[in-house]
């Protein structure tokens, strides 16, 4: 009996020794994970940057044109320090994983230009050209540049372009009819070009003027002085295409009307006062003469003959 319970006790303890050590390894794993992930986000990141062309979105080309691309990247250098590792860069337009591995130099059968700057350099530039684009070239050109400095991140660091070649195409304007706009309202004029390639820039003029950039020209409580003639201008960079809209402003139909009634109708109401007056003056008078005709039948007569 004694021994029956010497074991339980022992293997109660075996039970709590194991839960132990489970809870030990699991809070080491957590532990290193943490300090793993704090390690790769405390280490340096390298930022290429697209130095040509400098456009903020697509670039358009037209088919025969030449490509050329130019990228460069920074890299802090500590000149004390005799371990810097070189800098790589390279150009992908495929979107496979392999290509964004800091393997990726060593398949080249995914990457373009493969650029290996000096140990000890600070910076590394590299650039891509393609002669007599066509419309095969339209893709998402990557730049990558990644260095396994001890500082730095293994993943590489990546900006991408997006290229597109067309034939060019003549700009094709559709503009809003000629206006006719009440004095005091709004009127939008709209100049819509469809088909031009590259895509094109829209402008209004009046009187050769600058008015505005876009496709929409809002004028707000128009006047008379914002009649006439506004030309729509759609450029690019081999084609110039205008168009132009009339606009007239007319007086408020009903301000008019009770401009009308003010000048016209007060003079007329007050010559039907008058005549209206004059009429009853009559009245009355050939009233009171009928009455003393019909209280002296005898001076009437006298005042019949004498008429």
């Amino acid at each position: 009996m004694h021994s029956v319970k010497t074991r339980e006790i022992y293997n109660e303890g075996m039970v709590s020794r194991y839960y132990i050590i489970c809870y030990a390894v699991m809070l080491l794993v957590v532990v290193s994970a943490k300090k793993i992930k704090t390690e790769e986000e405390d280490l340096l990141q390298l930022h290429p940057v697209i130095t040509s062309p400098a456009v903020s979105g697509p670039y358009e080309m037209v088919i025969g044109e030449t490509l050329h691309l130019s990228c460069n990247v920074n890299k802090k250098v500590d000149y004390n320090f005799s371990g810097h590792r070189p800098i790589f860069m390279w150009w992908c337009n495929s979107t496979a994983e392999p290509c964004y591995n800091s393997s990726a130099p060593s398949l080249c059968n995914i990457c373009i230009n493969i650029t290996k700057s000096g140990s000890e350099a600070n910076t590394s530039s590299t650039e891509l050209t393609i002669e007599h684009v066509t419309k095969a070239n339209t893709s998402t050109y990557t730049c990558i540049a990644f260095t396994d400095d001890d500082d730095y991140s293994a993943s590489p660091g990546n900006i991408s372009i997006q290229v597109i070649v067309h034939e060019k195409v003549k700009p094709k304007l559709t503009v809003t009819q000629s206006v006719i706009k009440t004095i005091g309202r709004f009127v939008e004029l709209v100049c819509i070009d469809s088909v031009g390639y590259p895509t094109t820039s829209i402008s209004w003029y009046k009187d050769s003027h600058f008015v505005h950039s876009g496709r929409l020209l809002r004028l707000d409580n128009v006047s008379h002085h914002d009649a006439g003639v506004y030309h729509c201008s759609a450029v690019n960079r081999f084609n110039r295409v205008n168009s132009s809209v009339i606009l007239k402003v007319q007086d408020d139909i009903s301000e008019s009307f009770t401009k009308y009634n003010v000048i016209v109708g007060c003079p007329a109401a007050l010559f039907a006062i008058i005549g209206i007056s004059v009429w009853i003056y009559i009245r009355k008078v050939q009233e009171k003469r009928n009455c003393r005709c019909m209280s002296n039948p005898s001076q009437a007569e006298n005042e019949n003959l004498i008429n």
